[in-house]
């Protein structure tokens, strides 16, 4: 594919399959540029890679009105007769969508926590007092161990566990389940 043409962009690994497939069965080879490299990363993969879908210049037209139509097609208003089972089905995504977007979002906090640490995970869960305060005790077991105190490792330790944990209840609180919807009477 030396002339290849950017149509559209996928959302994840999973959708970056699901449009492979409905191109291969269309006769059309298309290419999914990342998408190795965001499965290799995991949920985060989805963050911060862009996953373009390319394909032949001469296949250009025919992909981009099937990747329309597709978009088109998981993104319909629901009928009204179908209408209480789209709203089940809609509920049940929006939780899975959730539970991806927590874990997603705990990995980059662990990963702040441990790597960068000085309280950053919680200030990536916007909780910026208690960022700050752990930051400042990280930094004042640091001045410990530099002066060759053994207390500091136990500061600085504690604020990076203290940092990880907290940050992970922050984001599961903020992905909590919602209550159920009140129950209709079908007549």
């Amino acid at each position: 594919m030396a002339d290849r043409v950017r149509i559209g962009v996928c959302t994840g690994p999973a959708d970056a399959a699901l449009v492979r497939a409905m191109f291969a069965a269309h006769d059309i080879r298309a290419v999914v540029g990342g998408e190795q490299h965001a499965s290799v990363m995991g949920g985060l993969g989805g963050g911060f890679l862009s996953l373009d879908i390319y394909v032949s210049a001469d296949d250009a037209d025919e992909a981009s009105a099937l990747l329309a139509d597709f978009r088109a097609q998981h993104h319909e208003a629901p009928d009204d007769e179908d209408a209480d089972d789209e709203d089940d089905e809609s509920l049940e995504a929006s939780g899975i969508e959730s539970r991806i977007s927590a874990r997603r979002q705990i990995g980059i906090a662990l990963l702040l926590a441990f790597f960068i640490s000085f309280g950053t995970a919680h200030l990536s869960t916007r909780a910026w007092f208690r960022g700050l305060v752990l930051a400042t005790v990280e930094i004042v077991g640091f001045a410990q161990l530099g002066r060759g105190a053994v207390f500091g490792g136990l500061l600085v330790g504690g604020s990076m566990v203290v940092d990880a944990v907290g940050s992970i209840v922050r984001i599961r609180r903020m992905h909590a389940r919602p209550a159920l919807p009140a129950a209709r009477v079908r007549r």
